[in-house]
């Protein structure tokens, strides 16, 4: 049982470290090229590959099988994953420090927390409370530009990443409510599949001219292959072995695992205000993790009591 959980951990840094390197690999891509073009090239590469994992393990009989009153929920987080997506890269190209966006992202757990009790009903404890409080006291920080004057109190970006956070709350929360029986193969097939779609249009619309480096057009492939494909897989396989909120206290030093590749690439830091926020947001989500782990232990307690209390 330790050796699954270690694996469980293993497979969880493995994922963190495949999504930090993707605001890395995407910055670079995006200093070359324009966003809509970027955004369409890394959904092809991505849909493309995610098309040969879904056909090759089958998953395509399951999806044949999901019933009919359950297709409303593919076009609707193919929509979130639009918005997230959209935000998220564009969050990547206005804030010039890749780890800035990263620690920013950790209101991400804040808000799933918050809407997990708004429409889940899920128990909220003192320690979560805790944690959302030092998570958004970090954010603020992070986000501080040092300017007393309020249009200018924010660094550009930051709106950005708050929308994409809240975007991405929202369809975990649909997933966890809603969808049982899908593979995260078959939703990230979806996701990607609705991405090519909308990423497609806008290219076409807005005139966007087909030009791309070779290099812009590494680092896009890169990207691709860590956002959609590897970090999920992993992601995957460790909550086989490990409970969510374990992961999440893990994922939430993705800032910190930015830093020293995004200095090999652009030779920029975070400014020290925002490092130090950065280290307080992830404090405030080790909080909420360990919140939630608690919730868990007293859940599986209760379980395994009523389950002995039916055999006497």
């Amino acid at each position: 049982m330790k050796n699954k959980i270690a694996e469980g951990y293993i497979y969880t840094i493995l994922a963190t470290l495949a999504f930090s390197n993707v605001y890395v690999f995407s910055k670079a891509a995006l200093n070359e090229i324009p966003l809509p073009l970027f955004l369409f090239l890394m959904c092809l590469i991505g849909f493309l590959i995610n098309l040969v994992i879904v056909w090759l393990k089958g998953d395509f009989s399951k999806l044949r099988m999901t019933p009919r009153s359950m297709w409303w929920i593919f076009p609707t987080l193919g929509c979130l994953e639009i918005f997230t997506v959209s935000t998220f890269y564009a969050a990547i190209k206005a804030m010039p420090e890749p780890a800035v966006t990263g620690f920013l992202g950790n209101l991400f757990p804040l808000f799933t927390t918050i809407l997990g009790i708004t429409f889940l009903k899920e128990r909220f404890s003192l320690i979560e409370s805790l944690g959302i409080f030092v998570v958004f006291a970090g954010a603020l920080l992070t986000s501080y530009s040092g300017s007393v004057m309020l249009k200018d109190f924010f660094i550009p970006g930051v709106g950005l990443v708050v929308l994409n956070c809240l975007g991405a709350a929202t369809a975990t929360v649909i997933v966890r409510a809603k969808v049982n029986n899908l593979t995260p193969e078959i939703l990230s097939f979806n996701r990607t599949f609705w991405l090519l779609l909308f990423f497609t249009g806008w290219v076409i619309i807005s005139g966007t001219q087909f030009v791309v480096t070779g290099h812009a057009l590494l680092n896009t492939t890169f990207a691709a292959i860590l956002d959609p494909v590897l970090a999920m897989i992993l992601a995957y396989r460790a909550y086989r072995y490990i409970e969510a909120s374990r992961g999440t206290i893990i994922q939430s030093t993705k800032g910190l695992m930015i830093i020293p590749v995004s200095f090999l690439f652009f030779g920029t830091l975070p400014l020290p205000h925002q490092l130090v926020g950065g280290i307080i947001a992830m404090v405030g989500v080790v909080i909420i993790g360990l919140g939630q782990h608690a919730a868990d232990i007293k859940r599986r307690k209760r379980v395994v009591q009523a389950d002995f209390s039916s055999r006497i």
